[in-house]
């Protein structure tokens, strides 16, 4: 069992690479960033006509060798008001950096390769690709119709340090929004100098993407035509890595994005570099199925006679509705509702949930805010009456999940895991870094599930003495500040030691045969199966089946007698999908709107046999096999690329909660066995199929630091 990540092994073609390109760098006098720099887009404007620009420590832009003369291209470079203060020089590219600074080489050279792709592809077909500031950006299709904010999907492609010519390819979007909006949001603030000094963009109708405006336009860009790249202020625009609800949706997500770009490169640029994702074996499988806030009562046991207390720091009517909604919603996950009680003071050995103001109506009227951390002594959960509005079911049972955690840190005891059943031996510790004391906070666990942390203060001797080891392997030799990537070191008893490390490295999901498999969804009907007459006949001849022998046949008969009905007339797949939901079963009507109940039996079988027989696929599979078969990089936990030393994993998502798109991919996360240290992680991989960190989901990383986190969080009576 195997994976593709987002990692690209390339081998570039330097023969054909030289002789059908030349390559300009630039140097600026002065130290400046290149992101946004005018001159890179006047490069590939109406003076230059370069077919790509790019940059790392300097800047290049790729030119056609057919239509540039590198003398006299060179010399009205030199010669350009423009480029007064930046110097170029011709250089010559190459597989691999041998020291010599006079070339473009490795991830640079394949930057502008993939950047070509925008200036010299996007008046074709539907893909819209550009090349500004120095990155490839797929912007959607705007036409002439100018949306107030659009989402443009920026693909890059980074070097992997620790991998010759192996390079990792991103998609990331960002929102660019038209100048008259920033203007009206962000007036008054200093923000807004700061965004108008960007870069700004206007459509451009020949190839139905954005072009920058420069100064040599001769016009002043009018605000309500130009974007500049700018966020709603408190927002992050965020678009799914997968959607499979339909081919339009498919092409519009990240990975989508990914396979176009992927597609393009393997089409254009195949004669001047040869690639391929990389492939994962699988070490190991868990299936995430453990859960504890699936269902309410599976939360009975865990809150049997766990007294909740409410308490009610605002005291007007707002606070009065609270505390009945609040009620309402944790009723379900106890077995006596005289557990829950009302007051004004916090309790003891029960799980407080406060009712306060938020923190804005404190700072105006000046009164003592009422937000207080909990302690060992008292477990603490706020909601303030400002956002009653949005509590629903979903919230309440996130803030019982994180009292309960509380809890448990509270007594020092894990409830929520069965620690036991991992068969750990001696005591096993998880180190994180806390960021507001620049110190180490460390988690200890008996294999009773038992635990204890321990923070270094350089006021406990003892404790200094037995964690400050572990410290360097967090730090970064050189600076002495904490390693920007690690994620925290897991100890065992015998005291290998393993650090997890987040990467940019992404798993790949069957992304070839899904889009196949979308476009076969939205192909029309067959020609002698378009008609309600033909479609009828198909559901005699399934009705003869012995498959249809235990099914509802009156069901089947109805939808016929249906289709008879319409008879010669023509029916598009949509209406014809849309039958089989209201007759079939998949969609019951009520008075005002159809709802989705689930398939039936007739439906599923019904699709089964077209597409068996007659190669008509009505929709994405659903069933578990196609799934693991179409998103298996997407599903579970994983674990490969195991040496003596290292090893990677990712946690995907439930098999069970699939249904129409993945909102965020799947990170490899590296472990890494230091100095002697063995490889230990393996051991703990059912410490991340937990559903109590991410309600509903599971965690990333060892659940342990979720409770570090929290500890963090504690007051001082700690």
């Amino acid at each position: 069992m195997s994976i593709l990540t987002n990692r690209l092994k390339v081998n570039f073609h330097i023969d054909a690479i030289e002789r059908d390109f030349v390559f300009i760098r630039f140097k600026r006098d002065k130290k400046g960033k290149w992101w946004g720099a005018e001159e890179l887009d006047r490069m590939i404007g109406e003076d230059y006509k370069a077919m790509s620009v790019g940059y790392a420590q300097y800047a290049y832009a790729m030119f056609d060798k057919k239509s540039n003369d590198t003398y006299a291209l060179l010399q009205k470079l030199r010669t350009d008001p423009k480029f007064a203060t930046v110097s170029a020089i011709e250089v010559k590219p190459q597989a691999v950096y041998t020291g010599n600074d006079e070339c473009i080489c490795e991830v640079t050279l394949a930057r502008l390769l993939i950047n070509s792709l925008g200036s010299s592809r996007s008046r074709f077909k539907h893909l819209h690709f550009s090349n500004l500031t120095g990155a490839l950006l797929k912007v959607p299709p705007l036409k002439d119709k100018l949306y107030d904010a659009i989402g443009v999907a920026e693909i890059t492609i980074d070097r992997d340090e620790s991998q010759t010519n192996e390079f990792l390819l991103k998609v990331s979007v960002v929102s660019y929004r038209k100048k008259v909006s920033i203007l009206k949001e962000y007036k008054g603030t200093a923000e807004l100098k700061k965004i108008l000094k960007r870069p700004e963009y206007v459509f451009h109708s020949g190839t139905g993407t954005l072009r920058r405006s420069l100064p040599s336009d001769g016009k002043e860009t009018d605000p309500t035509k130009s974007y500049i790249q700018c966020a709603k202020q408190g927002k992050k625009l965020h678009t799914n890595f997968l959607e499979f609800g339909s081919i339009e949706k498919f092409e519009k997500s990240r990975a989508g994005i990914l396979f176009q770009v992927f597609n393009s490169i393997q089409e254009y640029l195949s004669e001047y570099m040869s690639f391929d994702f990389s492939t994962l074996e699988i070490d190991d499988s868990i299936e995430l199925k453990n859960t504890i806030l699936k269902n309410p009562n599976q939360l009975h046991s865990k809150l049997d006679g766990q007294a909740i207390h409410i308490v009610d720091r605002v005291n007007d009517e707002n606070a009065a509705d609270l505390i009945i909604t609040l009620k309402e919603y944790i009723l379900p996950y106890i077995t006596d509702e005289k557990l829950i009680t009302v007051g004004k003071r916090d309790k003891e050995n029960a799980l407080n949930f406060r009712i306060i103001h938020d923190a804005e109506f404190y700072e105006k009227t000046g009164h003592k805010d009422e937000y207080l951390p909990s302690t060992d002594k008292i477990q603490r959960q706020h909601l303030t009456v400002e956002s009653t509005t949005n509590v629903s079911k979903p919230i309440v049972k996130t803030i019982v999940k994180e009292q309960l955690i509380k809890r448990d840190i509270s007594s020092r005891t894990l409830n929520l895991f069965d620690w036991a059943k991992l068969q750990l031996k001696g005591i096993w510790t998880f180190a994180a870094w806390d960021d507001d004391t620049d110190q180490v906070i460390f988690m200890e666990i008996k294999p009773n599930g038992n635990f204890q942390f321990y923070e270094i203060d350089g006021q406990d001797i003892f404790n200094w003495q037995k964690f400050e080891q572990y410290r360097k392997f967090m730090t970064d030799g050189s600076s002495g500040d904490k390693i920007e990537t690690l994620e925290g070191l897991v100890i065992s008893d015998t005291g290998d030691i393993n650090q997890i490390f987040i990467t940019d490295e992404i798993s790949i999901p069957e992304l070839s045969k899904i889009e196949n498999i979308l476009k076969e969804v939205e192909t029309k009907l067959p020609e002698n199966k378009q008609n309600g007459e033909e479609l009828a006949d198909i559901v005699e001849e399934f009705l003869q089946e012995p498959s249809a022998s235990d099914l509802d046949v009156e069901k089947l008969k109805s939808f016929s007698s249906e289709l008879r009905k319409i008879g010669s007339q023509t029916i598009s797949k949509v209406d014809f999908k849309s039958l089989i939901a209201q007759y079939l079963g998949t969609k019951r009507k009520t008075e005002d709107k159809e709802i989705d109940v689930g398939s039936t039996s007739e439906a599923t079988r019904f699709r089964d046999y077209l597409l068996d027989k007659y190669q008509i696929r009505l929709k994405l599979p659903q069933d578990n096999q196609s799934k693991e078969d179409l998103f298996d990089a997407s599903l579970n936990i994983k674990y490969f690329g195991e040496t003596e030393k290292e090893a990677y994993y990712f946690v995907g998502e439930r098999r069970e909660k699939v249904k129409f798109y993945f909102k965020d991919a799947c990170h490899l996360r590296k472990i890494v066995a230091v100095d002697d240290s063995k490889l230990i992680f393996r051991q703990i991989l059912p410490t991340m199929d937990v559903d109590f960190v991410r309600t509903g989901q599971s965690t990333v990383i060892p659940f342990p630091f979720k409770y570090i986190r929290e500890y963090k969080n504690f007051g001082v009576a700690k």
